[in-house]
């Protein structure tokens, strides 16, 4: 029997923080409980992180397999992330991607968990100031009926996460978070795909699913 969300877990933590305070918070929060100067990377050596955090680590791997870092031998990578959040991405060089360890996918998961909860509260808040008549369009039937569907999206990942779910499992939950994203997105309209707009935390998210998910492990061994 899986433990019911909102039981004790060591990730809640780090979605709590992406639920509240958005990517950036979360994000330096991911890295930093790697440890000091500290970058963590997903399994193909990708690294998203905030600028600041890129400019003073010295450390970079994935979970439990950190090392010196090596600026020369990195690449920086031309995403278009919203200048406004202050990231940075890049690819470090890492020995052996097979053996990276599966911990750090665990955390990205919770963190886009959360950074979906963070979507959806833009999404309520936006869809209650708006209103089609005299109606608020969060009355809407269609829209009732698509946040009802997020909701039970986000029990069930949860959920799928608490299980110790293989790399599979993994990139299905990855999958799921973003069909979410997407859901939550299309509430919008116009508005979520603004630069100074809630789509920007749906875009961090999918470039974490990018970056961290082990799908470049299993596209590698095909």
């Amino acid at each position: 029997m899986l433990p019911l969300p909102g039981e004790p877990h060591p990730r809640l933590p780090l979605r709590d923080t992406a639920r509240r305070d958005g990517p950036r918070s979360a994000l330096t929060a991911f890295h930093r409980q790697a440890g000091p100067h500290t970058l963590v990377c997903g399994p193909a050596g990708h690294v998203l992180a905030p600028r600041e955090l890129v400019a003073d680590a010295t450390r970079v791997g994935p979970a439990g397999r950190v090392s010196a870092r090596v600026p020369a031998r990195e690449r920086r990578l031309a995403h278009a992330l919203p200048a406004r959040l202050g990231l940075a991405a890049l690819q470090c060089p890492v020995p052996d991607p097979a053996a990276t360890d599966r911990p750090a996918d665990d955390a990205v998961l919770w963190l886009r968990l959360g950074l979906t909860q963070h979507l959806m509260g833009a999404v309520l808040a936006r869809l209650g100031e708006r209103t089609w008549g005299d109606t608020p369009l969060l009355r809407l039937p269609a829209a009732k009926s698509a946040l009802a569907g997020v909701a039970i999206a986000l029990l069930e990942t949860e959920s799928g996460l608490r299980g110790a779910p293989d790399d599979t499992t993994l990139l299905l939950l990855h999958q799921q978070v973003t069909t979410m994203d997407d859901a939550l997105l299309k509430l919008l309209g116009a508005h979520g795909l603004t630069v100074s707009g809630p789509g920007a935390t749906a875009h961090v998210s999918r470039l974490l699913a990018d970056l961290y998910s082990p799908s470049f492990l299993l596209r590698e061994a095909a």
